[in-house]
């Protein structure tokens, strides 16, 4: 099997294969050349190679940046981001960094989608609906991809690996599994009964189920796996167990209607909020205001932040009302804001 990612230039019109590595996020440095100083503090008159070194330099994470060069000669940079190549243009908020010379704390710019997905969803004028209808299905699959970038995370990225796993880790896990346990069995008493010979049995996906085989065959198995959720120790072990309860409910019923968890959908408030106030900081210059009404500095607003993500960590809805506040505060037009981003 050919391990590559097919990518094409939208400067250039060039196409080109990027193998598959082991790395964090998403895409890996091409032409990155260590040795190379930025030769101008301007990012206009610095070519691309020069222009990730100055980042890295500064503190950006530039695992997904990579240099191009067209059939012309010219040079520019492409983002990697979930599969989708796209062209960092000189105006990038990510470049006013090397002018200030770094200003910005190591923002991590791979989540900066985040915010745009919030965006659309709080355009909708229900949050809740708009996450419920993407489908119980979709609860269970963000959360495992969350835990497998977790993995790599803890191993090069302890930073971003508190962030994410503040809001999605082996408690709220055990909870959102023990969650499908209840309605699994709700679902269960609502099912016909059926007889064999006197003997009562129910239909699971096309298998039938003697009733008085349900417990040891389908909620004991799974209460076993929630135990093991609670006792990794691990972020990789923590991914393989959630697979595994994954792998299994699915034998037994996913309704695509189902509810999803209720802390599911806290977590998923709580980091989405986390993600998007942070972008708004560090890229389209909100804060936050102090206790006087006052509009805190930029590095105050981000510490605040931080404070506020730790005390809500299992409360995502108060993180979530917060960054309705902070954009109600900054006089952010959700509906204005999208159609900039549509029209770039």
């Amino acid at each position: 099997m050919n391990n590559e990612t097919k990518v094409v230039c939208p400067n250039c019109g060039a196409e080109f294969a990027i193998p598959e590595h082991e790395h964090i996020a998403v895409g890996i440095v091409i032409g990155q050349d260590s040795n190379r100083k930025p030769t101008n503090s301007n990012p206009k008159n610095m070519k691309a190679e020069a222009k990730i070194e100055a980042l890295r330099k500064i503190g950006f994470n530039v695992d997904n940046l990579f240099s191009i060069k067209g059939a012309n000669g010219q040079e520019t940079i492409g983002r990697l981001e979930n599969g989708h190549l796209t062209i960092v243009e000189d105006d990038d908020p990510i470049f006013s960094a090397i002018s200030k010379g770094g200003t910005i704390n190591n923002p991590k710019l791979y989540r900066r989608w985040v915010m745009a997905q919030v965006f659309h969803m709080l355009a909708t004028g229900n949050f809740t609906k708009a996450l419920q209808r993407k489908g119980y299905d979709y609860q269970w699959k963000m959360l495992i991809e969350e835990l497998r970038v977790q993995t790599k995370l803890f191993l090069n990225d302890p930073e971003n690996f508190t962030d994410r796993n503040r809001f999605f880790n082996r408690d709220r896990v055990a909870q959102i599994a023990a969650d499908y346990l209840d309605k699994l069995e709700a679902h269960i008493k609502e099912l016909p009964v059926h007889r064999c010979k006197g003997v009562p049995y129910v239909t699971l996906k096309g298998k039938n189920i003697f009733v008085s085989d349900l417990a040891g065959k389908v909620f004991r198995p799974l209460k076993y796996r929630i135990v093991d959720i609670l006792n990794t120790k691990n972020p990789a072990a923590l991914y393989q167990e959630t697979l595994g309860f994954y792998k299994a409910i699915r034998k037994i019923w996913l309704g695509w209607d189902t509810s999803m968890s209720t802390d599911f959908k806290d977590s998923y408030k709580g980091a989405g909020a986390f993600f998007t106030m942070k972008n708004m900081i560090l890229f389209h210059g909100c804060k936050f205001r102090n206790a006087r009404g006052q509009f805190m500095s930029q590095q105050n607003s981000e510490k605040f932040l931080y404070a506020k993500a730790e005390e809500y960590k299992t409360e995502g809805w108060r993180l979530f009302g917060l960054m309705k506040k902070l954009i109600a505060d900054n006089g952010v037009n959700i509906q204005k804001k999208m159609a900039e981003w549509r029209k770039k």
